[in-house]
């Protein structure tokens, strides 16, 4: 069940792996899973990933640094038996190199992508707290790396 559960949680946790930046501009990134647990229930199983991640940003404002490393943590919830998860919520940190911080929350969208909101930026990235973007994997390249995709909707 373990190796089950992780093969599905790996194949889907990369989508979910994007966040910060500001309107006007999307990207891409590559997400590499370094650490994952396994909490297993009677009738569920919750997992918690951690990503490294790489994010390469188009159409930056003057003073943006074109790429930023990112820690992302994944929790998953999985009904007995199921697949597909129950729920998910993704929080990404990032410190870009002028030390200015950003943290943002991925939830699911009706679209099947992920909501990612920037709720907390520092420095440059604090006029921008609340921007919104849809993400989500665009390559699955093995179980624990992937590349993907998020645009600006707001």
């Amino acid at each position: 069940m373990k190796q089950f559960v992780l093969s599905a949680i790996l194949l889907i946790i990369p989508s979910l792996s994007l966040a910060g930046g500001h309107s006007g501009f999307g990207g891409i990134g590559t997400g590499i899973t370094v650490n994952s647990e396994v909490m297993e229930g009677k009738s569920g199983t919750l997992v918690k990933n951690t990503t490294d991640d790489v994010w390469i940003w188009d159409n930056l404002p003057e003073g943006f640094h074109k790429a930023t490393r990112a820690t992302c943590t994944q929790f998953l919830a999985f009904a007995t038996g199921q697949q597909q998860p129950v729920g998910f919520s993704v929080t990404c940190l990032s410190v870009d190199p002028d030390g200015d911080a950003t943290m943002s929350v991925l939830a699911p969208h009706d679209s099947g992508r992920a909501l990612i909101t920037q709720v907390a930026g520092t420095g440059k990235w604090e006029a921008y707290n609340g921007i919104q973007f849809l993400g989500g994997t665009d390559i699955q390249i093995d179980s624990s790396t992937s590349t993907y995709s998020w645009k600006p909707i707001n």
